[in-house]
């Protein structure tokens, strides 16, 4: 029975996300920050400027960046940007692994 419990959060472990990502509502870092490590669709609160997508690559999850229902932007590998242009700031993130579908 111990054996069976122990398989079980070994394989919880191994399937946990590996990713964060922190956004703020001004440049450089700074002012009013948004963090995360689950995946789902996410109200970040503010129109974002700056952002941290901190991902290994190898988990197999990605985020799509969304202002309202409008795409601004999508990454999998890790990125960071300081000086988000207004194009493509966001107010919603959506994060997902393997098949998931990632819809604004």
């Amino acid at each position: 029975m111990k054996f069976t419990a122990v398989l079980a959060v070994l394989a919880a472990s191994a399937s946990a996300n590996a990713f964060t990502i922190a956004a703020w509502a001004n440049t450089n870092y700074s002012g009013t920050q948004f963090q995360t490590t689950g995946t789902g669709t996410y109200n970040v609160g503010f129109l974002a400027k700056s952002y941290k997508w901190i991902s290994d690559g190898r988990d197999g999850c990605c985020i799509k960046f969304c202002n309202g229902s409008r795409e601004t932007g999508y990454r999998c590998g890790a990125y960071s940007n300081t000086n988000v242009t207004s194009a493509n700031q966001f107010n919603k993130v959506v994060t997902g692994c393997g098949s998931t579908v990632l819809n604004c």
